[in-house]
């Protein structure tokens, strides 16, 4: 059996978020960070889903966006479909890493050169 209810990403099942837990995680390769928190309301019991991109915590994004569904076995599967959805939008996007390590060779090339180094003088 596995402990997470989606094929991508690590996620709880709608259990979790039933007794009021709340989740954060990311797909760090494509840059998707999210956050699930269940909230009480007298109309009715909501998930909150919030999704952003980059290294920052929620608190210190500033751009995120927020979708609200109903606390329900129906609303957490639709979170569940939206949330992957837009992992699965993010999959032609360039692998963070690759971006990462792209951005490494050309600092060294432009700051590490044998060159500066010879006329250096070190």
């Amino acid at each position: 059996m596995r402990s997470s209810a989606s094929e991508y990403l690590e996620i709880p099942k709608f259990f979790v978020f039933s007794v009021f837990g709340i989740f954060s995680g990311s797909a760090g390769e494509k840059d998707l960070n999210y956050k699930v928190v269940p909230e009480k309301r007298e109309g009715g019991n909501v998930l909150n889903l919030y999704t952003w991109k980059g290294m920052n915590c929620l608190d210190r994004t500033e751009e995120s966006t927020h979708r609200e569904y109903p606390l329900t076995q129906e609303g957490y599967d639709e979170m569940l479909k939206s949330l992957e959805d837009e992992y699965k939008a993010s999959e032609d996007a360039p692998d963070r890493a690759e971006q990462r390590h792209q951005r490494a060779l050309s600092l060294a090339s432009e700051h590490l050169s044998m060159d500066d180094y010879i006329h250096s003088g070190s």
